[in-house]
């Protein structure tokens, strides 16, 4: 079981294609809790959706939601990570079949290739242990904890 933790990197708008991409994630029972980091301006749009959604805003930081994650596997998430049915299911098969060793070092989650170059784009998400993202410096954002912890972990091609 995973515990999401994401950010509205823009606005609600962002944030609600990412939701709705964890909905079936969640009935599997791979989802168990989803948070969201406050961003610094209140947002009720964004409140409503998470209510909607049955995703917790947290405020503090991204320290705060790890502490009160209540599955010891995290994925962060960017607002931009999509999800189908199909990813969701090659997810959870690959998880199973890494298992809690395999994870030591993270499972990042990329889109396609940029440009048609062989390598994988940029990390939109990543599943790592929660005790990776304990260490984390205070104050760290989540799209900086996602390039660092991301970095040497093997990588999961989920789009395009």
């Amino acid at each position: 079981m995973l515990s999401v933790i994401t950010c509205p990197e823009r606005s609600a708008a962002d944030l609600s294609g990412l939701l709705s991409d964890l909905v079936p994630g969640a009935v599997s029972g791979l989802i168990r809790d989803v948070f969201v980091l406050e961003p610094e301006h209140g947002d009720p749009e964004m409140a409503a959706l998470c209510e909607d959604a049955g995703a917790l805003v947290v405020s503090g930081g991204l320290a705060v939601a790890v502490r009160q994650a209540r599955s010891d596997l995290i994925l962060l998430a960017s607002s931009g990570l999509r999800l189908d049915a199909f990813a969701l299911d090659r997810l959870g098969r690959d998880l199973t079949a890494l298992g809690t060793p395999g994870l030591a070092r993270g499972l990042a989650l990329t889109g396609p290739a940029v440009l048609g170059f062989w390598s994988p784009g940029p990390p939109l998400g990543l599943v790592t242990p929660r005790a990776r993202l304990l260490g984390l410096p205070p104050g760290c954002s989540l799209a900086a904890a996602l390039r660092q912890s991301s970095r040497g972990a093997p990588k999961l091609r989920i789009a395009g």
